[in-house]
């Protein structure tokens, strides 16, 4: 878990997560210092084989950029896959033609849509859409040894993350506040922790990794209990924590 915060990075850093699989990494989301973040987990960012991003606000992707030109720099060769909202391709050929990046590499994009949008001999990956106002996804990824993880980016509760995340291994979902918030929280397109809590029950997941924690949170105990009350199989998720599957 390389940044588990929202929005603004005071306490935490910027959602992005890695994937580890033997000497392949995967990316959930790419906030700004995504790649710093990387290099001091020791993961890297040449064997980044895959990006996926949830939705096109700005701490979800802006990343993206300062790490292109780290991987030009280490003289990376293999193509990089990204899936995302459509217009992101835009935003990148843009960056790109205009001479802001030279890569020596090639981007593979793909226009994320509902259904399984990824695959090759280590995962397979499905996306479906979320609600948080603007176009929105999460992913559920399989993994070859049979578990799961299913991330929901942002989002308000939302029963198709419940049909999505049906018997996963870990759920990683936001929970940017606290239930006393909760008419802010749904204004802004986003879940409670006991939000979560809820969803991760009705799914009759493994396990529920708390995550997108708003600043104003200086320590995770309101988000555990307001969870924890309906979901005891909870955990808040902090920067540089390692989940093993």
């Amino acid at each position: 878990m390389l940044g588990t915060g929202a929005a603004i990075p005071i306490n935490r850093g910027l959602p992005c997560i890695a994937l580890r699989i033997n000497s392949d990494i995967y990316l959930l989301d790419t906030g700004e210092g995504c790649q710093q973040r990387l290099f001091k987990a020791g993961l890297g960012v040449v064997k980044v084989k895959a990006i996926f991003i949830t939705h096109l606000h700005g701490d979800h992707y802006l990343g993206l950029f300062g790490m292109f030109q780290s991987m030009h720099l280490l003289n990376r060769e293999k193509p990089l896959v990204i899936t995302a909202p459509k217009k992101l391709d835009k935003i990148l050929s843009t960056f790109i033609e205009s001479g802001l990046a030279k890569l020596g590499y090639n981007i593979e994009f793909v226009p994320v849509q509902e259904g399984e949008i990824y695959k090759d001999d280590k995962i397979k990956v499905e996306c479906f859409k979320v609600d948080h106002g603007i176009e929105a996804y999460g992913y559920r990824i399989n993994l070859s040894n049979g578990k799961s993880i299913t991330y929901t980016g942002d989002t308000r509760p939302c029963d198709n993350v419940v049909e999505h995340a049906k018997k996963t291994t870990i759920l990683i979902h936001e929970a940017t506040f606290t239930s006393d918030l909760r008419e802010e929280a749904y204004e802004q397109g986003h879940s409670t922790a006991a939000d979560a809590a809820l969803i991760a029950s009705n799914a009759d997941v493994g396990e529920l990794v708390l995550t997108h924690i708003s600043s104003r949170y200086k320590n995770s105990d309101e988000l555990f209990y307001d969870a924890y009350r309906y979901f005891k199989h909870t955990i808040v998720a902090e920067d540089y924590m390692i989940l093993y599957l």
